[in-house]
């Protein structure tokens, strides 16, 4: 919360602290995701084993078990991966969530980047047909990027960006 020159607090609009609550539940269902890829690995491992022949031969001949134990061939560590790049894009999302809290425009221009490239890539994951839990996920997870984006370009947003960068430049803040 910011002051005005006359040390009345400015309050941020309703779309403004929306589109907070929507970043802190997409933190949210992205570590929900990270949590259901460790627990279904299984499932993970199977589903990539059927894309791939070296793979879907052996899991035919010898079993999954013995796919993951042995590892005959690389099989990709969904879990570790996933993990690393939540941590990594939770904490970029964290700090850009405080700067636009505060009212920068340039952390929305960045977080808007962010989430439309996360679109992408989601909508590139869905392509090679994931576990369905994963599939729901993905478009829960696009579904609330688009109303995230809805509040954080939205006019009352965008006129508190606008007044919090004029109270700064008129050295109220």
């Amino acid at each position: 919360m910011s002051t005005d020159l006359d040390d009345r607090p400015v309050e941020a609009p309703v779309a403004h602290r929306i589109s907070l609550a929507l970043l802190a539940s997409f933190l949210g269902l992205g570590l929900v995701t990270v949590a259901l890829v460790g627990l279904l690995r299984e499932r993970m491992v199977l589903n990539w084993a059927e894309g791939h022949r070296d793979a879907r031969e052996i899991v035919a001949q010898r079993g999954l078990d013995y796919l993951m134990d042995e590892r005959p061939i690389a099989v990709p560590q969904f879990f570790a991966v996933s993990a690393v790049l939540f941590v990594t894009v939770a904490a970029l999302i964290a700090v850009l969530a405080m700067f636009y809290a505060h009212g920068h425009h340039w952390a929305r221009v960045c977080l808007t980047a962010l989430l439309v490239m996360t679109v992408v890539a989601t909508g590139s994951g869905m392509r090679v047909d994931p576990p369905t839990t994963f599939l729901v996920l993905s478009y829960l997870a696009i579904a609330l990027i688009v109303a995230l984006l809805v509040a954080m370009w939205h006019p009352s947003t965008s006129e508190h960006l606008r007044a919090t960068r004029s109270r700064v430049d008129r050295g109220a803040v």
